[in-house]
């Protein structure tokens, strides 16, 4: 599943597998200590680095998409979804933050409601086939394209049903955009560079 062509895709996985039992390690121990997981992830997620550090597991899984080495796109989505509950809860959280991630939970994961919940899960799974086949078949652009119309769709919805709340994801959306379509921009000048010399 893992084929490491270099010594750069060697030390990935080296990485993810280190992240990987970092993240069981948490979670057992949340575990072993009576923690109710779900409410122990969620009040976890409430730390902003969660929110900012998404560029950092998207942006080498379109790369391995591109490479078509599937395990280390799933590897990398694997650590995503992980990373919601690497960090400590924030010892403060604003208001504004408050009241998103409350609005977030009402809508998600109102038990006797799930159908937003379901229609979320759907929307994401294909915004990541979309994002990824589009870099599988080597459609750079096609994949930048979603990407961009991915996230704007976000702040989108969370404007549009979250009204004022929803605003908390402005920031945290765009700034993930912005890096990804800088360093976009970089690799394809290095493209551009080297085919014209």
């Amino acid at each position: 599943m893992f084929k490491t062509k270099n010594r750069i895709d060697s030390f990935v996985l080296v990485i993810i597998l280190f992240m990987l039992s970092y993240s069981a390690v948490l979670l057992t121990n949340a575990w072993l200590n009576g923690a109710h997981l779900g409410e122990w992830i969620w009040n976890r997620h409430q730390n902003q680095f969660s929110w900012y550090s998404r560029p950092l597991f998207i942006i080498p899984a379109c790369y391995f998409a591109y490479k078509q080495q599937l395990g280390f796109v799933i590897a990398m989505m694997a650590l995503l979804g992980t990373s919601l509950f690497w960090f400590a809860p924030p010892t403060e959280v604003s208001e504004t933050i408050s009241q998103y991630l409350a609005w977030e939970r009402q809508m998600f994961f109102d038990p006797e409601n799930r159908i937003p919940i379901i229609i979320l899960s759907i929307s994401v799974l294909l915004f990541l086939f979309l994002l990824f086949y589009a870099f599988w078949q080597k459609s750079f652009w096609i994949g930048l394209l979603v990407l961009n119309i991915g996230n704007l769709l976000k702040i989108g919805v969370s404007i549009l049903f979250g009204g004022e709340t929803g605003m908390a994801s402005i920031v945290p959306t765009l700034s993930s955009m912005v890096i990804i379509n800088i360093i976009a921009f970089i690799i394809w000048k290095m493209k551009k560079s080297k085919s014209s010399s």
